[in-house]
């Protein structure tokens, strides 16, 4: 029996509560004992947990159960300074994004000085094999399901891995197991939101996103049967009550779109919002904003409990969304697609990106603007070329890439050299958009006209204290950004960061 860790180094860059200190002041001042406590108890907690570490043990497990044999899967989740290995570990398995890759590369040499294997994987090592191979003992590229069996035959049978197994993605997406989250009466960690696995791949490849990349332009889906039968285990076990949300992981959860040669096939999210809705569940997604031209879809996407769409608006310029292949955006439809959505009840966590190669310092009012105007949650990040990115590629060929430092690639800090303006004018352009954004009276602003908002006939509608709350607290956590230093991932976790962190994670990497 082997003792195996699934670890993931924690940054200062994923969902999490972060209470302005402000706040807490003034519930003490005013002794306003039992907010302080609510606050004091939220804080630095996860907003979205990250599921890929619990549904990795569970893989694990499944595998280990086939096998006849019991191993033990443990799971560590901590920023650097905090995350520890017991010495009696057979082996240390990482899941690596970039943000993480240098802190999990120390931690990794470590763990091998100490004689302990590790072996290294996710979205990172996929992209940069070569790099990680230099701190593992092995490295697992592509997705897990596909090699956690080879892995553990070399662990039983050498007690080591191989150099690289080569996953590359599974066909068919029936049958995956549900991931090992702790007992609620344990440790909670979707008091929440629970994150909820539908399909795999995107066929857009848009220039900044590594999805493609990763999980291939072919359309995988989870059999609909699953996923119902897993929102019914939660609902039966009661991890999951009213007072959560579920949030689909697959990045368009409304169309097997493919915008760059005319595809637009929605069957497939039909259906699953069809076995949704007898669920009475309430759940956010990611997709596409020309959903809402869609009447059918659209009325089938507020019945199945659908409260918050996260749409890629990405830029305000036709011109940057030709660049990065976002073809499908056309700017001029935004409002009336954006009213349409609201009309649904279904509010909107926007995306826009700072400094695409059409942007000028004029790119900072515009979009604050038009967020106050139209945008229930705002999620605003500086331009990043990820590692593997077509992006990344054509700006290394154009000798723009500034750094190489990884743990600045968090969404929040320049490391290349924008078109139309300097490095310094864009990182402190998009730290006033913050600042200005998330303040306090464009919050509550944004919270109440949202709460507001006419809902169709016939479709369920909270109450206005519920809408105006939903709204305000996923502001809040967005908003953390701005109430933070702008210091690095890494030097941030060296100097003691809190185990839970502040910054949201870009769709294009959460997968790792």
């Amino acid at each position: 029996m082997a003792k195996i860790w699934i670890a993931r180094v924690r940054t200062n860059h994923e969902l999490a509560w972060r209470v302005p200190p402000m706040l807490r002041a003034a519930a003490r001042t005013l002794r306003l004992g039992y907010i302080d406590r609510v606050l004091s108890g939220i804080d630095g907690k996860p907003f979205l947990a990250q599921m890929t570490t619990y549904y990795l043990a569970a893989l694990g497990e499944a595998a280990a159960r086939a096998r006849g044999v019991d191993h033990e899967f443990h799971v560590v989740e901590a920023p650097e300074a905090a995350l520890h290995i017991p010495d009696d570990a057979d082996a240390v398995l990482f899941t690596v994004n970039t943000v993480a890759a240098p802190a999990t590369y120390r931690i990794a040499d470590d763990l091998r000085r100490r004689g302990i294997p590790v072996v290294l994987g996710g979205i990172h090592v996929t992209m940069l094999p070569g790099e990680a191979a230099q701190h593992a003992d092995g490295i697992a590229t592509g997705e897990a399901e596909a090699v956690f069996d080879d892995l553990l035959d070399d662990l039983e049978r050498v007690g080591r891995p191989r150099p690289i197994y080569r996953g590359g993605r599974i066909e068919s997406l029936a049958g995956l197991p549900m991931p090992r989250w702790p007992r609620p009466e344990e440790q909670d960690l979707c008091p929440w939101v629970i994150p909820l696995q539908t399909s795999r791949g995107c066929r857009n490849a848009c220039s900044f996103c590594s999805t493609t990349r990763h999980q291939g332009a072919h359309r995988r889906h989870r059999p609909v049967e699953d996923i119902v039968a897993e929102i019914r285990a939660y609902q039966e076990s009661g991890f999951f009550n009213g007072d959560k949300a579920f949030f689909l992981t697959d990045n368009n959860s409304v169309s097997d779109t493919d915008h760059r040669h005319g595809v637009r096939d929605t069957t497939y999210a039909k259906s699953l919002f069809r076995a949704l809705a007898p669920l009475g569940v309430t759940w956010a997604g990611q997709g596409e904003i020309s959903v809402a031209d869609d009447p059918e879809l659209l009325d089938l996407l507020a019945a199945a409990g659908c409260r918050t769409l996260l749409v890629g608006f990405e830029s305000l310029d036709q011109a940057n969304l030709g660049d990065v292949g976002k073809v499908g955006n056309r700017v001029e439809d935004y409002v009336r697609r954006i009213e349409a959505l609201h009309r649904h009840n279904i509010r909107l966590i926007g995306c826009f990106i700072l400094g695409l190669d059409h942007d000028t310092p004029a790119v900072f009012d515009r979009t604050v603007e038009f967020v106050q105007r139209w945008i229930d949650i705002p999620q605003i990040s500086v331009l990043t070329p990820f590692p593997g990115t077509a992006l990344h590629a054509r700006l290394e060929r154009e000798g723009r890439i500034l750094s190489r430092d990884w743990s600045r690639y968090d969404i929040s800090h320049v490391v290349y050299r924008p078109k139309r303006m300097s490095p310094d004018e864009l990182e402190q352009g998009y730290r006033d958009v913050l600042r200005r954004v998330f303040s306090w009276p464009r919050m509550l602003g944004r919270a109440t006209r949202g709460a507001l908002h006419a809902v169709e006939p016939g479709l369920p509608r909270p109450s206005t204290w519920d809408r105006w709350v939903s709204i305000l607290a996923p502001n809040l956590v967005y908003g953390s950004l701005g109430w933070v230093d702008p210091e690095d991932a890494a030097t941030a976790q060296v100097h003691g960061a809190r185990l839970d962190s502040v910054r949201p994670v870009l769709p294009a990497e959460s997968a790792a």
